[in-house]
């Protein structure tokens, strides 16, 4: 089926680089936007990211609708939409968490929703519409999670779509998917977060900290400047998990205070060379 008459609910940087992304495959049609700020819509009118503003009122006329709002704000929307959808729809949201969206959608028993959890795995530390790119996911990975009111027909339709966009598409369930990226998304956040707070901490009683900054500094906090409202709901969502990852990351970090502790620099060059060889091959 075509998704012609599409529905983007939260016109931010990944809303927005995903509908401009749509439209250069010509497969949708018209694109209504809603968002709470109408910054954030006058700007996405702007791009050309939407066609119409709208509201809420009425949910029926979409073939698809795409949730892009932090991942607290899609369960609401989730509770809103479902139970006044009165035709097959399909609904996406681009989420960094899915476990708890998952479980929402599947605790209704409404025939008429699609859904399928998705976490396009780009991004960038700013925000808004204005930073939109129609090539933002271009071969970068995107999660698609089946939920079980999701037809495979529907499935299979809009992973076709999704594929158009360039993207590698990479399918899981929701439990792999949240312990996954609780390592290689939300605690390198975390990390960049209190990496910064240090620095901070130091610089209250030495201004000249600041000026000391290098390039690895700025490389590695680079996401610290990311939306903190937008990360809270992911953490909150995540919690289990994160903390999971968190535990190992700080034995990792007091076997390195060991090791230097105790000038076991052998055994720490050896953790280190292999630590950067295992780095040098995720590119």
């Amino acid at each position: 089926m075509p998704f012609k008459n599409v529905l983007l609910i939260g016109c931010g940087l990944i809303g927005c680089s995903l509908t401009l992304a749509l439209k250069e495959t010509k497969e949708v049609k018209l694109i209504h936007g809603y968002d709470l700020n109408d910054k954030n819509l006058e700007d996405a009118l702007e791009i050309g990211a939407i066609d119409k503003k709208t509201n809420l009122d009425d949910v029926s006329p979409y073939d698809l609708i795409i949730l892009a709002t932090p991942v607290e704000e899609v369960i609401h929307s989730l509770n809103n939409i479902i139970p006044r959808l009165t035709k097959d729809t399909l609904i996406t949201d681009v989420g960094s968490t899915k476990f708890e969206i998952i479980k929402t959608v599947e605790s209704f028993e409404n025939p008429n929703v699609n859904f399928i959890g998705g976490h396009p795995m780009a991004g960038s530390e700013k925000s808004g519409p204005v930073y939109a790119q129609k090539d933002l996911f271009k071969g970068k990975p995107y999660i698609l999670i089946k939920s079980k009111c999701c037809s495979s027909n529907y499935f299979e339709n809009f992973k076709n779509l999704i594929e158009k966009i360039g993207t590698h598409i990479i399918e899981m369930d929701a439990k792999t998917h949240d312990e996954i990226v609780s390592v290689t998304s939300h605690l390198p956040q975390v990390v960049a977060f209190y990496l910064v707070k240090t620095l901070q901490t130091f610089q209250e009683n030495n201004p000249d900290y600041i000026k000391l900054i290098g390039s690895g500094f700025k490389d590695t906090t680079r996401i610290a400047k990311s939306d903190p409202n937008m990360w809270l709901s992911i953490f909150k969502l995540n919690k289990d998990n994160i903390i999971n990852a968190l535990d190992k990351f700080e034995e990792e970090i007091e076997e390195f205070k060991i090791k230097l502790e105790n000038d076991l620099y052998n055994e720490l060059l050896i953790e280190l060379e292999n630590i950067s060889k295992f780095r040098s091959s995720i590119d």
